[in-house]
């Protein structure tokens, strides 16, 4: 993973900056990189941010995981919401930002492809149930 480290708990990463390099396609046509702030931000399960880390003892066991939504603001003017996660690795004090390719995308957009996830009712269901949508 080659992010920052963020030592000890997982804090908030509202304020934060983020930087979105431009595909190898868009930098040949003079595309440049997009530069915005996580304006916002909600966890699925904060508790874990505060866990502290764990011994290796399990070769199966691929650390923890944190995920979240976060509002960001482009200095473009847009916003885009991306759907993000954090990992420690078993046996460090540091989280790293571990989805470079994860879901980012205009609001709109994020809103009804979350939208139609929910509506699967079947899917929570424990085990998931497979229907035709």
């Amino acid at each position: 993973m080659g992010f920052a480290k963020i030592h000890g708990r997982l804090t908030t990463r509202v304020g934060c900056s983020v930087r979105f390099g431009a595909p190898a396609d868009v930098l040949t046509r003079g595309g440049a990189a997009g530069h915005g702030t996580i304006v916002a931000e909600v966890w699925a399960d904060p508790s874990i941010n505060d866990l502290p880390p764990r011994p290796i003892d399990d070769p199966h066991d691929w650390g923890d995981y944190s995920f979240a939504s976060q509002l960001i603001h482009w200095n473009d003017g847009s916003y885009s919401i991306r759907l993000a996660y954090y990992r420690r690795r078993i046996g460090e004090d540091y989280w790293e930002y571990a989805s470079q390719m994860t879901v980012n995308a205009d609001t709109a957009i994020v809103k009804e492809l979350l939208e139609h996830t929910l509506e699967q009712q079947a899917w929570f269901s424990n085990p998931p149930q497979l229907g035709h949508p």
